[in-house]
């Protein structure tokens, strides 16, 4: 199974990146969304390549938060994929996650916020941030970077993501 993650689209995706999105997410079995969405179309245009399931970030407006909720739990094939955005501070952040899911503990935590791209497992848990699709570096870095994107290859209990970049035309 392949699934496609995104994370910080800030709003909706302009024809080109929809259609190069296409590309990137080709054959994949669903899509994950880490928020900020920006606009709750978004969700609805992801829809359209694969199903989709989305958290509103922590800068989004009141209407996509009455939509989406703060974190939300995936279940496939038997293994639990944890989705939030992530909320406090980077050295702390994979510990206030874990927290998160303490009551239903998951086997990947799917994140979005503080943009930098990770692949890494703790204990038993898989932590997996994309990046950001609008080019937001992380925490503490000046500037913008390039666009990414995820993919997640999950083989029965055994999961391996990458980040990849996205450079979408500019027509």
């Amino acid at each position: 199974m392949i699934v496609g993650v995104i994370a910080d689209t800030k709003e909706l995706l302009s024809p080109t990146q929809f259609s190069e999105l296409q590309d990137v997410f080709r054959g994949v079995d669903a899509i994950l969304h880490a928020g900020p969405v920006g606009d709750v179309r978004v969700v609805d245009q992801l829809k359209k390549i694969a199903p989709t399931e989305a958290v509103c970030g922590n800068a989004e407006s009141q209407e996509i938060r009455s939509e989406l909720y703060v974190r939300a739990v995936w279940r496939s094939r038997g293994l639990k994929i944890g989705l939030v955005h992530g909320y406090g501070e980077p050295h702390a952040l994979m510990a206030s996650m874990l927290k998160q899911f303490e009551k239903d503990p998951v086997d990947v935590i799917v994140y979005g916020n503080n943009f930098e791209p990770k692949a890494q497992r703790v204990g038993t848990t898989y932590f997996f941030n994309p990046g950001s699709f609008s080019g937001r570096l992380p925490e503490g870095s000046r500037g913008m970077g390039p666009s990414r994107v995820g993919l997640l290859f999950i083989e029965g209990k055994k999961v391996e993501g990458q980040s990849l970049p996205f450079r979408f035309s500019k027509a």
